[in-house]
């Protein structure tokens, strides 16, 4: 679509430098958010319309949403719990506020599978049962404070946007475990006790570049008119129902690709991996851990999207990476023998 101004929030994250890469790619002009001081001589000023945001202090919108097409959300706090509320809350609903004072046409909004908790069920779709969104409620959710402070406060900025809706089209996406291809090799990197406890997990890996693209689709879905305006549509970014989920699934065939023997994990029974939970959280909760829990793809395959590469295809790209690294060290090692020969 020439001529569209994209505003993309978190622009420097995980997701958000896949994002620009692909709408510039597209053919979008890009506004983009960076809470760090810009740097007047990076190369991409000339394409990437730059801004310096505080999410956690700023909460007048109006100049950074003026002009733009579209909104794609991706800005959080994801660590600090003290200012949870004031980012992924506050200023999700200032911005919403200032989307429709613009009149902007679609907005589109990255939550997490978090606002779930631990689930009392396994299967899990978009209207299954949330988290108590105004405090915090341990016994909901087996995880670390911050982790369910994060989950609440991502739910509560989903329902500021219910709030706000009028004439903006909003899309929500609950994606699960959004990951790069460095982050799929790297689970050789974690200590042993993790690889053990956790090779028997389900993954809920999702490609970042899947993210993107889904992001990207929907976004022009909304910018053709789809959807009634002032509307909230949810999606969870899922591949649970894929063959062969499991992190003991990948690190079989990396050890294979790599004779990497950090990959070469014998899997403990998942009880011991619960036990160390309970020990951990000091609580044994009637509920389902995140590993235990499957979320549904049903309605984003429902929508008519699917994604362009897959976790397949993720681990395909992962494998060659690991073949290329046990080359390179095989010439690194021919070179260093010739050297000393």
């Amino acid at each position: 679509m020439p001529d569209k101004t994209v505003l993309v929030t978190g622009a420097t994250g995980r997701i958000g430098r896949v994002v620009v890469s692909d709408l510039l790619e597209r053919g979008y002009h890009v506004r983009a958010t960076t809470s760090k001081p810009l740097d007047h001589a990076a190369s991409d000023r000339e394409i990437i319309d730059w801004r310096t945001v505080d999410f956690l202090h700023e909460t007048d919108f109006d100049a950074l949403v003026a002009g733009c097409d579209g909104i794609l959300h991706l800005a959080a706090e994801i660590g600090n719990r003290d200012r949870m509320v004031r980012v992924n809350v506050d200023a999700t609903r200032h911005l919403a506020r200032a989307a429709e004072r613009a009149g902007v046409p679609v907005f589109c909004y990255t939550s997490t599978v978090s606002v779930y908790g631990s689930g009392l069920s396994t299967s899990i779709d978009e209207d299954f049962d949330v988290l108590t969104h105004d405090r915090d409620v341990p016994s909901e959710y087996w995880a670390l404070d911050y982790v369910r402070e994060y989950g609440r406060t991502k739910l509560a900025g989903e329902l500021v946007l219910r709030q706000v809706a009028e004439k903006v089209r909003y899309v929500v996406f609950r994606p699960t475990v959004v990951v790069d291809i460095s982050q799929i090799v790297a689970i050789r990197d974690w200590p042993l006790v993790k690889r053990m406890l956790a090779a028997h997990r389900h993954a809920h890996h999702v490609y970042v570049r899947d993210v993107s693209d889904a992001l990207i689709w929907f976004m022009q879905r909304g910018l053709a008119g789809h959807g009634r305006p002032g509307s909230v549509s949810v999606y969870h970014l899922s591949e649970d129902d894929r063959p062969d989920p499991h992190h003991k699934d990948f690190m079989k065939k990396a050890f294979a690709a790599s004779g990497d023997r950090r990959y070469r994990i014998v899997a403990v029974p998942w009880v011991a991996d619960w036990l160390h939970d309970a020990l951990r959280f000091r609580s044994l909760p009637f509920r389902n851990p995140l590993w235990r829990m499957r979320f549904s793809s049903e309605r984003l395959r429902a929508s008519g999207y699917r994604f362009r590469f897959g976790m397949a295809k993720a681990e395909e790209i992962a494998l060659d990476t690991l073949r290329r690294e046990v080359l390179q060290n095989e010439q690194d090692e021919d070179n260093l023998a010739e050297r000393q020969s």
